[in-house]
């Protein structure tokens, strides 16, 4: 079998014996496939209609392509067979848009759940108060452990925000970031009526004022994030 396997496949093919074949897939898969090989089984699995192993023979010269094109099989069917090499460049084009794209949206959804983290964490810091920073009436202990990991840093901010000079809109970058959070807060909260985190109920009033373009544009930020935020319970809840 080791030395014959592939003349094997094509005469069972042709001879029509599906047991014979079955067993040379096998064999292919289960390690007589080598990247000397590859490209010559890979031809012969679509002629040979065996879709499960030309898929894993496309899937290992994707993932080997660098080794696999100086193989001397790779250069026969450029010669051989142009247009399969050409589908096979396209379809390695395509995977890496594909991976390229799914870690683009990872990145995204990682943003947007550090941004719920950061909600939760400002109501906490407004509601309970957290370490050294949070309402009058609350007693607070410096050294306190915190489930929010976005608090040491909300912290700093608040606290540059409430001294800040140029506190207004645009004069100050980490006040402005201050203030996207209040209205990201106030687009999020459901009950701003007893909301403690400041100007929740001016933000709710403002937003029928706001152009179309920035009401849309929030959103679309407040979908991507509860959706995020839900895509996360989900899995934590399978998980379990």
């Amino acid at each position: 079998m080791d030395e014959f396997v592939l003349h094997l496949l094509v005469l069972s093919h042709v001879y029509m014996v599906p047991h014979l074949k079955c067993e040379c897939e096998q064999k292919l898969e289960l390690g007589l496939l080598t990247m000397d090989n590859l490209v010559d089984v890979f031809q012969l699995a679509l002629l040979c209609d065996v879709p499960r192993l030309s898929l894993i023979c496309h899937r290992k010269i994707l993932k080997n392509f660098k080794v696999v094109s100086e193989s001397e099989g790779w250069k026969a069917m450029k010669l051989s067979h142009p247009l399969l090499e050409k589908e096979i460049l396209e379809s390695m084009i395509n995977e890496e848009t594909i991976k390229k794209e799914r870690i683009r949206k990872m990145n995204e959804r990682k943003v947007y759940l550090q941004l719920y983290e950061a909600m939760e964490a400002l109501v906490h810091i407004c509601k309970d108060g957290c370490r050294t920073i949070g309402p009058y009436d609350k007693d607070l202990q410096a050294n306190q452990p915190c489930k929010y990991s976005a608090c040491n840093g909300l912290e700093l901010l608040v606290r540059h925000f409430a001294a800040c000079k140029l506190r207004v809109p645009g004069g100050c970058v980490h006040c402005k970031r201050m203030w996207q959070l209040f209205e990201l807060h106030s687009r999020l909260c459901v009950n701003p009526d007893d909301c403690r985190v400041p100007l929740c109920r001016n933000f709710k009033e403002r937003i029928s004022k706001q152009s179309k373009k920035d009401e849309i544009r929030w959103k679309i930020l407040v979908e991507n994030i509860l959706r995020t935020r839900g895509i996360k319970i989900a899995s934590c809840f399978l998980q379990q």
